[in-house]
């Protein structure tokens, strides 16, 4: 009305007072006001529209309406300011227990809230879609009741954890309920957006970010598919490699991709036991003898980093690490001795003290290389029968005993008397002459003092012992036995190969500089 009014004062300021006196006379005093109001309405329009002023009116609207909804179109969550759960309606279903796994996910029907509970620190909950193009986005929408007053960022009334998966099981993206989403939050929801490269099936998992403690509040879970401009090609690769056995050879080795991770387990070998060594050389032991064998090639003048539970932490392990040739790998596999080849990288690492570790070898000659590891943790085997050491028997043992103090090596004297021995005697063995009867053995100073004439010259005989009742280990079990707090581990290393410009002394370079003038030569 403000804008009429001034065109209209303006338009009265110019009608001749001669026009106003005859039209007050002729007609009745409204009717005389009513049409000069139109006329005036009329004129003030028309002078209005041709100054420009009626342009005004659809260019606020369209700045104030129109432009705002086409923001809202192009980017509801940046320009617009409307969060999604505000446009989302109550739940229409809800999860369908056990959805525990891939197996028994539910399908999740786009747009349309599914309502869900995480019954206890255990309890997993798995939906799933289908993108139907590459490179579309899923916007998962998690949203708690109004009714739970919930702020969500403070971790009220709980904190989930959520994840969007392939179809491998491979972590996409991964969030926590406390913390703002990529795309919007408000206290009682987060919004959260995954591009997916593939065509395929894809799943959210739900489930209590504290696995102590109960949460059985309720929540509504909401996926959408988008469609992107986004023309990438996104090959079908895995996230990580792992052994495929049997890879115990040089010829069976699996092939190394760089820069990708590769998984592996040193299993337990149950077929040998093995001998301790130096003081526990009579300690047998089953070891991890069986060999990891992984190949590489490369053209030549190529750098190789080689990280070890770079990807993942190892559980606690002594890895004991080769590199070959593939000439030394033939030879290692035709059976030459271990002391005979010549390794071009060679190191052990002990993921307890030193979780991570990384190497590096530099590959001259194009070709296959190889790299076998091992495990150095040893677990003692068990012994199931005890026998005497005969050196007539045709199997090395004779007769049933055993050590008092349970160990697996024990000598019995020759009376069998030396309590002191812990020794339990099941059979007495006969006297023999050191030196002279085969199997004999003399041991010095036992007991204590003799061999040695005292001052009145008695001397008092020292020990002698058979071989023959040495009381041994004839028999180990066939479980392992792991001493508490020990187990062997996965471990997991990532080999990346880098391509080398031409070596510094082969350049121009560096024959210039060999070159330049230097007093110190």
């Amino acid at each position: 009305m403000n804008l009429l009014a001034r065109p209209l004062l303006g338009l009265a300021i110019l009608i001749p007072l001669t026009v106003n006196a005859a039209g007050l006379g002729s007609q009745p005093a409204e009717k005389t006001c009513e049409d000069e109001r139109n006329q005036s309405y009329s004129e003030g329009f028309t002078a209005g529209d041709a100054n420009g002023y009626e342009r005004g009116y659809p260019i606020g609207f369209y700045f104030g309406a129109v432009a705002k909804l086409e923001q809202c179109v192009a980017d509801p969550f940046g320009n617009c300011g409307i969060p999604l759960s505000s446009c989302i309606p109550d739940a229409t279903y809800g999860e369908t227990e056990p959805n525990d796994n891939f197996i028994t996910a539910d399908k999740l029907t786009l747009g349309v809230p599914f309502s869900g509970q995480n019954y206890g620190g255990a309890d997993q909950d798995w939906f799933y879609t289908e993108t139907t193009a590459p490179n579309q986005n899923i916007i998962v929408n998690f949203s708690v009741p109004a009714s739970a007053n919930a702020n969500l960022s403070a971790g009220l009334p709980a904190i989930w954890n959520v994840s969007v998966r392939d179809a491998a099981g491979n972590v996409f993206a991964n969030y926590y309920t406390n913390f703002a989403g990529g795309i919007a939050s408000t206290a009682d929801s987060v919004t959260y957006s995954v591009t997916l490269g593939l065509v395929g099936s894809y799943y959210v998992m739900i489930q209590p970010a504290d696995k102590t403690t109960q949460n059985a509040y309720t929540y509504a879970l909401t996926a959408f598919i988008q469609d992107t401009t986004l023309d990438n090609k996104q090959p079908i690769v895995g996230f990580y490699d792992t052994e495929v056995e049997p890879n115990n050879v040089p010829s069976h080795s699996n092939p190394l991709a760089t820069g990708v991770s590769m998984y592996g387990l040193i299993n337990l070998t149950f077929n040998t036991a093995l001998p301790g060594v130096g003081d526990d050389e009579d300690t047998y032991v089953w070891g991890q003898g069986e060999d990891d064998w992984y190949v590489y090639k490369t053209d030549g003048n190529e750098l190789v980093t080689l990280t070890l539970c770079a990807k993942e932490a190892c559980g606690p392990g002594n890895w004991f690490i080769e590199i070959y040739d593939q000439g030394m790998a033939t030879r290692w596999e035709s059976g030459e001795p271990r002391q005979n080849l010549t390794p071009l990288l060679s190191f052990n690492t002990d993921t307890t003290e030193d979780p991570s570790a990384t190497f590096r070898i530099g590959f001259k000659d194009p070709g296959y290389y190889f790299m076998r590891v091992n495990h150095k943790r040893l677990f003692t085997a068990p012994c199931l029968l005890q026998q005497f050491n005969s050196t007539t028997s045709d199997t090395g043992f004779t007769g049933f005993c055993e050590c008092e103090a349970g160990n697996n090596s024990c000598y019995l004297p020759a009376d069998c008397s030396n309590d002191a021995l812990g020794l339990v005697c099941n059979a007495v063995p006969t006297d023999c002459v050191v030196g002279i009867e085969a199997g004999c053995a003399y041991i010095e100073n036992s007991p204590p003092g003799c061999g040695v004439a005292d001052a009145e010259g008695n001397v008092e005989a020292c020990d002698t012992y058979q071989t023959q009742a040495r009381c041994a280990c004839s028999q180990y079990g066939g479980v392992v036995e792991v001493p508490e707090n020990q187990y062997t581990s996965p471990y997991n290393f990532t080999w990346h190969g880098t391509q080398l410009p031409t070596n510094t002394i082969d350049t121009d370079a560096y024959e210039d500089y060999l070159n330049r003038p230097n007093p110190y030569n």
